[in-house]
């Protein structure tokens, strides 16, 4: 469930939508060695859904739109995107498809090193936040 400020007359049809984004990134990344940065907008909802119309379309369900298809509460759908933003990350993390490494302490290589953002990697490739941090290694 979303926790949001406004009510969304379609949440079920949403939250389908960024579980398929999130998959489909998975999808195109999974054999790939590459470190997401949560912090670094390498995880980004609005890059994500800029040219996502059935999203878009199905964001707009949820608001008044003006004669040429605008939404017409502007900050209340800034918020709205803010709020799936924070549910866009946890997607990833909580979705099995991706390593995630919080910010914090690693061994790496016998050397202590310091990560001081969150991460996330396709699943089963690295061990800790590094590019030299490779599993098959």
């Amino acid at each position: 469930m979303l926790k949001t400020t406004k009510k969304l007359v379609n949440e079920q049809e949403i939250i389908d939508i960024l579980q398929s984004i999130v998959k489909k990134s998975y999808d195109e990344i999974k054999d790939e060695e590459v470190l997401l940065c949560l912090e670094c907008a390498d995880v980004d909802l609005e890059i994500a859904t800029s040219s996502h119309d059935e999203f878009q379309e199905a964001i707009k369900k949820n608001f008044e739109l003006d004669e040429f298809g605008e939404i017409l509460e502007y900050d209340d759908q800034r918020q709205l995107m803010y709020e799936l933003y924070d549910y866009f990350i946890d997607l990833h993390i909580s979705s099995g498809l991706f390593d995630f490494f919080p910010e914090g302490e690693y061994e790496v290589a016998g050397e202590k090193l310091l990560s001081d953002s969150d991460i996330i990697a396709p699943k089963g490739i690295f061990y800790a936040p590094f590019e030299h941090a490779l599993k098959h290694k």
